[in-house]
């Protein structure tokens, strides 16, 4: 038989002392991770409420100024262009490849695209898709009717064109 030694006794303490450690770390890593893909998330959502406000203050100062007729060239325009300052992270025209954290804005497509920087609780429902994207339009664009530069019908707002959800 073994005897138990002081110090086979504390190496075992130190042991289950190293465990405790590594499984509240473990822990706390996680926890850190989800706090950071919600701040994620709710830096994305704000931005893009931002951008619909500042679509919204662009129409009234258009309407005010006696400019209505031309509300209609908005469709497609940069909602950056009405924000106070760009949202961190903003590099103007969408280069090939986008960083995470990167929004930039597509000039092909009229889009303003943003990647995330962490993905875990974000579902696209596109294969293969990396971005989030929006674009300005008009309610029957968004309705999925043709999309005419002269007439605007039912207004125009900041929608998705990218199918995804949040966990």
């Amino acid at each position: 038989m073994s005897e138990v030694t002081p110090l086979s006794r504390s190496l075992f303490q130190v042991s289950v002392v190293v465990a405790v450690i590594a499984l509240l770390a473990a822990v706390l890593l996680n926890s850190l991770s989800y706090v950071q893909e919600k701040a994620e998330r709710t830096m994305v959502e704000a931005t893009v409420l931002n951008m619909e406000k500042g679509l919204q203050i662009e129409i009234q100062t258009r309407e005010i100024r006696g400019q209505s007729a031309t509300i209609g060239d908005l469709v497609g325009a940069n909602p950056v262009n009405w924000l106070a300052s760009p949202p961190k992270g903003y590099a103007g025209v969408c280069k090939k490849t986008k960083a995470p954290g990167e929004w930039c804005f597509d000039e092909t497509t009229r889009e303003i695209a943003y990647r995330p920087r962490l993905e875990a609780s974000l579902e696209f429902r596109e294969p293969g898709r990396r971005d989030l994207r929006w674009r300005v339009g008009s309610a029957q664009e968004i309705a999925g009717g043709p999309a005419g530069d002269s007439v605007v019908v039912g207004g125009i707002r900041v929608f998705s064109t990218t199918s995804f959800v949040w966990h």
